[in-house]
């Protein structure tokens, strides 16, 4: 009897999980929910994903390609405005090595980024997957140059969090495709 009772909560239990995920209402919610189980939260993943009018009618692919876009979208606002702290800096030699550094570190990444809406384009997951990785360094890099002027880094810090957290929903939603499939 207590064998049949646990095989019984077993069944229950385990395939409430796949009857959960596909009672979802859509793709976002599907991967979200699905990346929650893995390393980045079904909150996080739709804040990157619903920030774009295309996410909720778009296939598994089509929610890597714009997940790399915003990513990519970020950088380029992150480096805009870090262009605007820059000129308004003082005429600090370090604030200004700092901002310098952050500025270059975000706009490299753009191009980077794009390459790798290319590579989910194609389906090159593990090149995207790569190159979303690399990007997710970015932010540490900037925040580690900032920290030598607390003034800065209490600004700069801010827009690491959020680059940090972007970039490592792409990585994990094409880490997620190049696994388990389009």
């Amino acid at each position: 009897m207590e064998v049949s009772l646990l095989s019984f909560f077993c069944l229950i239990l385990c395939s409430s999980y796949p009857l959960f995920i596909s009672a979802a209402s859509s793709n976002v919610d599907q991967l979200c929910n699905l990346l929650g189980g893995w390393y980045v939260t079904p909150q996080l993943c739709h804040s990157v994903l619903d920030s774009h009018p295309r996410s909720s009618t778009t296939d598994l692919n089509g929610l890597g390609i714009i997940a790399a876009k915003v990513t990519a979208a970020k950088a380029t606002s992150i480096a805009a405005d870090i262009q605007q702290l820059l000129s308004k800096a003082s005429s600090d030699i370090n604030q200004q090595k700092v901002l310098k550094t952050c500025l270059k570190l975000y706009t490299d990444v753009v191009p980077m980024l794009k390459g790798a809406v290319t590579a989910i384009k194609v389906k090159n997951y593990s090149k995207a997957e790569t190159v979303l990785y690399a990007a997710f360094k970015v932010a540490g890099k900037c925040d580690d140059a900032a920290r030598a002027d607390t003034s800065l880094w209490s600004s700069l810090n801010h827009y690491d969090t959020e680059f940090a957290n972007v970039s490592w929903v792409a990585h994990a939603i094409a880490a997620y495709i190049g696994r388990y499939g389009t």
